[in-house]
């Protein structure tokens, strides 16, 4: 309930410590009997008096083996408020349970009516869930108590998921499927939201982030484990129609150390590279935005970003550093020669736009380099605006003739140069696309169009840039034996919804 309502409705939720406190039920119904067992179970000593006692109180007589309860068969009097720290009006006649209301507010005792007296009494008892040290209460103000109970209902067992709830890892990567295969399980744009709805719905999913980059799309989770959930998921995703060969589901420990290792950069093409700590800050601030993330999984990539730095330190000794920019670069050194006679357009602004130009830059002297933006005009300042010009891909068109080299890294969820590019193209002239994009911005059949036309993506790039100087096996063991000594993190983020139960 939100601040502004509870003080239109008069109502402050509140949780009485009544550990040792001495209170009084009134009756000996079925009503009554409840009260006294929450009392009971709340460290109270109770008192019940009652001419008469029914079933559940009898039954609640007979199980109590401990001194807190004590039972007195005869009518309410006056004294029995003594020494109390709250009562419980609750007969069957509505004239003695305002009579018990009106001498415990002389007394400074709080009260609390059942039915119809519960507006002359100081508090009322909300529909409540306790689950070891948790409790949820739910009340409508007395106004509706079975919304009040239907909702609890729910809630009940949304508290039974998170007891079981797990860290979760579903995805797919540039290991697991080649680019044509990927592609169509990228989430972009309005895809991205509506796999995001979906996944809001699924009962048992508890936070979540979807990370999508140019090599791979995950769920990254906190998930009950049941097989049924992960049936949705897999669904959702679109991973129902893969082999279990072609995605991954890493749960616990394990995808807690995969996590890690993610963001350290070495799952990545080119291992190492960096662009992945802003993409998963990225991906957990939409997460946010959207209401699919909160404390947990910023807990979850806090703590993992953090292993991350580690991992790198420890790992930077058996790799060659390189961003994928560095690749495209040395591809195209690689495979058209000196670039210094050559135009090279750029297409994107984003971290590897922005990175490419940059390596442009840093030639000496730099390449004759055109970067087209779609929104956003970056800025470029001295030396480079020497050497880079800035354009509109509105004008792409009329540049494409004079292009050599062609980089595209836009965030387009569609084909930046496609069929209709056709007519601008030099079709004598030998020109070099690497598409640094997913989804592609280059569609597929451009590359027919001429032979002199060579469109390059990143699979093509991942084969041609292998680290033949670097021990992967090694890498790897390193990375693990870095998570292993930082269990306390993993620990720590399971005890925070599990609630100190044990940890896998």
């Amino acid at each position: 309930m939100s601040e502004q309502s509870a003080e239109s409705d008069g109502f402050l939720p509140v949780n009485l410590m009544l550990q040792g406190r001495s209170c009084l039920v009134v009756g000996g119904g079925r009503v009554a009997a409840h009260k006294a067992k929450r009392l009971l179970d709340s460290g109270a000593v109770v008192t019940v008096v009652s001419p008469q006692f029914g079933e559940e109180m009898s039954a609640l007589a007979e199980e109590s083996h401990v001194p807190k309860i004590s039972f007195i068969q005869r009518e309410f009097r006056e004294g029995d408020l003594e020494d109390m720290f709250l009562v419980f009006a609750a007969t069957n006649n509505l004239k003695t349970n305002y009579h018990i209301l009106d001498n415990a507010r002389q007394k400074g005792v709080i009260a609390c009516g059942i039915d119809k007296s519960w507006k002359q009494g100081d508090f009322i008892t909300p529909a409540a869930i306790q689950k070891d040290e948790l409790t949820v209460a739910i009340s409508t103000g007395g106004r509706s108590c079975r919304r009040s109970r239907l909702v609890k209902e729910n809630l009940e067992r949304h508290v039974e998921t998170v007891e079981t709830a797990s860290l979760l890892v579903m995805g797919t990567s540039h290991n697991y499927l080649s680019v044509d295969q990927r592609e169509a399980f990228h989430l972009v744009g309005r895809r991205l939201d509506k796999a995001g709805q979906m996944l809001m719905q699924v009962w048992g999913l508890h936070e979540f982030i979807l990370l999508n980059t140019c090599n791979r799309i995950e769920l990254i989770a906190v998930v009950s484990q049941n097989e049924t959930v992960d049936t949705l998921l897999e669904r959702i995703l679109g991973f129902d129609a893969l082999g279990p060969e072609h995605y991954y589901v890493k749960r616990g420990v394990a995808a807690f150390e995969h996590s890690c290792i993610l963001a350290s950069g070495l799952l990545s093409q080119t291992p190492g590279e960096k662009h992945i700590v802003s993409q998963l800050k990225e991906t957990l601030a939409y997460g946010k935005e959207r209401g699919w993330a909160a404390s947990m999984m910023e807990d979850w990539m806090s703590s993992a970003l953090h292993v991350s730095k580690d991992i790198r330190s420890e790992t930077t000794p058996y790799l060659e550093g390189g961003e994928i920019e560095d690749m495209a670069m040395s591809y195209l050194e690689w495979a058209c020669g000196s670039l210094r006679d050559r135009r090279l357009l750029v297409l994107g602004t984003g971290d590897i736009g922005s990175g490419l130009v940059e390596r442009v830059v840093e030639k000496k002297p730099a390449y004759n380099c055109q970067w087209f933006y779609h929104r956003q005009r970056p800025e470029v300042s001295d030396p480079a605006a020497d050497y880079v010009q800035v354009q509109s891909l509105n004008e792409l068109k009329d540049c494409l003739s004079e292009a050599d080299v062609v980089v595209c890294a836009t965030a387009s969820a569609g084909h930046v140069l496609h069929q209709g590019h056709a007519p601008f193209f030099d079709q004598e002239k030998e020109l070099t696309i690497v598409d640094l994009a997913m989804p592609r911005n280059v569609a597929p059949e451009l590359e027919n169009l001429s032979p002199n036309i060579d469109v390059v993506d990143l699979d093509d790039l991942k084969h041609w840039y292998r680290r033949k100087a670097a021990d992967m096996a090694r890498v790897y063991e390193v990375s693990k034996e870095v998570v292993d000594r930082h269990q306390e993190y993993y620990d720590k983020i399971v005890h925070s919804f599990q609630g100190g139960n044990a940890s896998e």
